[in-house]
């Protein structure tokens, strides 16, 4: 159980650079966009010990180191972006998502040293520096919350001990004694710092408490009607000085002015908390105190300490694809495709498509200088640099009126016995994944070839003959064949759809028997395996008996040649 809880906490880690607060790009707020010509390719790879989804994968606020947590043996190592290993440390069972400090100098982790009453794990934290060494930094408290809003805007850090009572202590930097600040009866969750020092921390009340290491406090009400009790408190994002505090309030009745919704966004501002509206999805800096925003496809920077968002660009975007992330000025979006997009804040007006010669993941991170962490089908890491990529020639489009123009690559196949739903996946040239779940509740044809197979080839032209009421859907594979024999067999027959496959790929499906036929219903459900030569006669029938069992054709359709 203890392992599988802490495997669980790396699930989360690795996707936990798009959470709100830890601090991502780059340049400073504000810098002007680069200006000179791109001085290296457009996409390296990282040479780096890690793979996404299997290692637990973080980016310096700086933007320039990786951390990477191994899942055996929780071995921390933090590598520069030409892959150096600065240091390595294994740290043995761990229980927290480890965090970069705010200005990158170091790691906090924390590991395993008991279990408090309510189930949450007791931590002891150390900061793993970049020299190698480890500092001890506090004993004895409960797993970081919203881990960077732990750190004050002066490099202090807060957490809270076990309920009950739970304590708030208050800890430098360098480690050394902690300072008990505050006790509650109840258990405390801690939200974060204010510009002034204090620590901002909620105990299960209608009201935010804020205390200072000197002993002086203050609180702050939620501004909830009667009757209605705050059920929990998530930290959002915050400037980087404390002086506005975004949060995440439920409740057990509505909030006012929320039309009986029980959530609602608060932002501390002053030691108020203010009904701001950001409409900021994006946890991505503009400037010390904005955060990206892309509202019907446009971009804005909204301003936390004022709930007013500014326009920086109108998109001209019909799909008005959401960001991945943003560095600098130059802001990315990888569509699970062999292109990025790219745009300049300062320059664009529409999106700049960029070949980069591999099927990018979605997820990608932000580093320094216009440059990003993307990962690749496997989860390879690689380094893309966006103003390379924005100075590249744009992407052509190639058009495709036919089916038959152009030719996929499948990445599985399976189930091909009658009475399975059959799975079939590929990917077109410019990296776009399909399946048969494309072509909704069509009927399928699936047949397989070769070209040293004259009847396999033969059977091509009948296929393409042969519609039911227009709603069929005809798949050619070739067995262990190029793209180019693909698109010469299928040139003449608009109505084929080809693909090719390895024969190791394929063995679900096409066990060496060629030429091999399948016809799917319309939930492509294999209904019938014909193997060797086809006719026309055997292919209507066993259409019209595949439509039949699902109701796909409609009054009055027939088989027609």
């Amino acid at each position: 159980m203890r392992a599988l809880t802490a495997l669980a906490l790396l699930a989360v880690l690795v996707t936990s650079c798009n959470t709100p607060e830890p601090s991502r790009p780059s340049e400073a707020p504000g810098s002007p966009a680069r200006t000179a010509p791109p001085t290296g390719p457009v996409l390296s790879k990282l040479s780096i010990a890690a793979k996404f989804g299997e290692q637990g994968i973080r980016v310096s606020p700086n933007g320039e180191m990786v951390l990477v947590v191994e899942r055996e043996g929780f071995v921390h190592t933090v590598y520069d972006l030409a892959g150096r290993a600065i240091f390595s440390h294994k740290v043995g069972e761990i229980a927290m998502n480890p965090f970069w400090l705010p200005d990158s100098s170091g790691v906090v982790t924390g590991q395993r040293v008991g279990v408090a009453p309510g189930g949450s794990p007791i931590l002891d934290l150390s900061i793993l520096e970049l020299d190698g060494t480890v500092r001890e930094l506090v004993r004895g408290v409960v797993i970081p919350v919203a881990e960077g809003h732990h750190v004050s805007p002066d490099g202090s850090l807060a957490f809270v001990t076990p309920c009950c009572p739970s304590t708030v202590v208050v800890v430098s930097r360098s480690g050394g004694t902690r300072r008990e600040i505050a006790t509650s009866p109840t258990a405390v969750r801690l939200l974060s710092w204010d510009a002034d020092g204090y620590v901002l921390y909620w105990s299960g009340g209608n009201a935010i408490d804020a205390v200072r290491p000197d002993g002086s406090r203050y609180q702050v009400p939620l501004g909830l009607p009667a009757g209605v009790t705050a059920t929990s408190i998530e930290p959002g994002a915050r400037t980087a000085d404390g002086a506005a505090n975004i949060f995440s309030i439920a409740a057990d009745g509505p909030f006012p002015g929320t039309a009986q919704n029980n959530t609602a966004d608060r932002t501390l501002i002053a030691r108020e908390l203010r009904p701001y509206q950001s409409g900021a999805a994006l946890a991505v800096r503009v400037s010390a105190t904005e955060l990206l925003t892309h509202p019907n496809g446009s971009f804005g920077a909204y301003d936390m300490t004022t709930g007013v968002t500014r326009t920086l660009a109108t998109v001209a975007d019909d799909e008005a694809v959401p960001p991945t992330a943003a560095s600098g000025r130059i802001v990315m979006t990888s569509p699970h495709r062999t292109w990025v997009r790219l745009f300049d804040l300062d320059r664009d007006a529409e999106w700049h498509d960029t070949e980069v010669g591999r099927v990018l993941n979605e997820i990608g991170y932000a580093l320094a200088r216009g440059r990003f962490l993307v990962f690749d089908e496997d989860g390879a890491p690689y380094v893309l640099d966006g103003v390379a990529a924005r100075a590249a020639p744009a992407r052509t489009v190639q058009s495709a009126a036919s089916p038959n123009a152009t030719v996929g690559t499948i990445q599985a196949a399976r189930n091909a016995a009658i009475g399975q739903k059959m799975q079939l996946t590929w990917r077109l040239p410019d990296g776009a994944p399909q399946s048969l779940d494309y072509f909704g509740g069509t009927l399928v044809v699936v047949s397989t070839w070769k070209r040293a197979c004259v009847v396999c080839t033969q059977q091509l032209a009948l296929m393409s003959d042969v519609t039911v009421g227009s709603r069929v859907e005809i798949i050619a594979i070739g067995v262990d064949e190029t793209e180019a024999s693909a698109l010469e067999a299928a040139k003449d027959y608009r109505r084929l759809r080809p693909l090719v496959g390895s024969a190791a790929v394929l063995k679900d499906i096409s066990p060496g028997l060629l030429p091999q036929t399948f016809v799917l219903d319309s939930d492509h459900i294999v209904r019938q395996v014909i193997f060797g030569p086809l006719t026309w006669d055997v292919l209507v029938r066993a259409l019209t008996a595949a439509s039949k069992s699902r109701l796909a054709l409609r009054d009055g359709d027939v088989a027609l040649s």
